[in-house]
């Protein structure tokens, strides 16, 4: 069994283990996640199909187990990391949390009633960057990365910013809001993002920027997921005082791009010089989007 899926199946009572153990050796290559829903089967979610494992319907005491196993027995003082919907576990594997919202001042402050729980494993694929390190090594500017959800945008992203800082020796900060990129846990990033690589974790990306630009001289800002009008316009901002960027967009096509409102105006003021566009087969087209510059 890969390490990785050992220890992220670790906060898996025994009977879960089992099962996992009992995959066969393609099926545990292809592994996403660990479904648990009260009262419904355990199901593995392998190449993006669902199945049940054999060790029978998730209880709550197995809910409460594998909570326990994830925040060191502190499920409810843990607040802090719950009311994100998500626990993040040695070697960033995290835990995704559904139940009752508990709101506190207008604010979520956290989640009881678990009913059901995502195991999501982890892998860090070295190298499938390489192709667009090179694109970049020639175009050292602010570059868009695309593709539609699960093609590998966050993969692709983690490993060239692995590769700009190790190779390149560029001061890269990580905007990581979703506490995805790097999943920190006590500080410790649990992929590896490279030597020179710094990480703001679980700041708003209009905040992150403004933050990491005042207080670590940044060469490039790394991002995932650009959704919201408000990141756009503090990545302009951010483009006058000469940082380059990094980020990932969810659109397949650059014709895509330019029918989405937000989009049109990054586009438009011309943050982005390189686009990669992430195909079906999984291969990366590249192309600039500001020409000799």
């Amino acid at each position: 069994m890969q390490s990785n899926i050992r220890q992220a199946i670790s906060v898996c009572p025994e009977a879960v283990q089992k099962s996992v153990q009992a995959l066969s050796g393609t099926e545990q290559d292809f592994l996403e996640e660990l479904r648990f829903r009260l009262g419904q089967p355990v199901t593995a979610l392998i190449a993006g199909k669902e199945h049940d494992l054999i060790c029978g319907k998730t209880t709550q005491q197995w809910i409460d187990w594998i909570l326990g196993k994830a925040t060191g027995q502190a499920v409810y003082s843990s607040q802090e990391t719950l009311k994100n919907g998500f626990v993040t576990l040695a070697g960033g594997h995290r835990l995704g949390i559904c139940g009752r919202a508990v709101y506190r001042n207008g604010e979520l402050y956290t989640f009881r009633e678990i009913s059901s729980l995502n195991l999501r494993v982890a892998r860090q694929l070295f190298g499938v960057a390489e192709s667009a390190f090179g694109f970049l090594w020639t175009h050292p500017c602010s570059t868009l990365i695309i593709g539609p959800p699960g093609r590998g945008k966050t993969t692709l992203l983690r490993d060239l910013i692995r590769l700009l800082s190790d190779r390149c020796g560029f001061r890269i900060c990580v905007a990581d809001e979703r506490m995805e990129l790097a999943a920190c846990l006590d500080g410790e990033a649990q992929f590896d993002l490279g030597k020179h690589s710094d990480v703001l974790s679980g700041v708003k990306k209009t905040e992150a920027i403004e933050l990491l630009l005042r207080a670590m001289n940044p060469q490039w800002i790394a991002l995932d997921e650009i959704t919201a009008l408000e990141d756009v316009r503090a990545m302009i901002q951010a483009s006058y005082c000469g940082v380059r960027f990094l980020a990932t967009a969810h659109a397949s096509c650059l014709g895509e791009l330019h029918s989405r409102m937000i989009y049109r105006e990054l586009l438009s003021a011309g943050v982005f010089e390189n686009l990669i566009v992430i195909l079906p087969n999984r291969s990366l087209k590249t192309e600039r989007l500001i020409a000799n510059a």
